[in-house]
């Protein structure tokens, strides 16, 4: 009974850990989108390219890129960087 227990709290810390780590990449993933996004606009890239090449480098849907494009515009405008929210 004991070890069961204890097999069960080691499953619940490793679930955590994998859990924690999913979260942590998705906000690098989303840290480096917004980033790429703003480089490609103060490079003059059109919109239509850079979602373009936000949904194929990132695998992300059409509504996801316009929602990241608009957020890198409103960085640039207000000079300020991509923070975790």
């Amino acid at each position: 009974m004991r070890n069961d227990l204890k097999d069960s709290f080691q499953k619940a810390e490793q679930i955590n850990r994998e859990q924690e780590e999913k979260l942590r990449n998705e906000i690098n993933k989303e840290q480096n989108l917004i980033n790429q996004m703003c480089q490609e606009i103060m490079w003059g890239s059109s919109k239509n390219s850079i979602i373009f090449d936000a949904r194929k480098d990132f695998g992300i849907s059409s509504v996801d890129a316009d929602l990241f494009y608009e957020q890198a515009l409103k960085h640039i405008e207000e000079d300020t960087k991509w923070t975790q929210r």
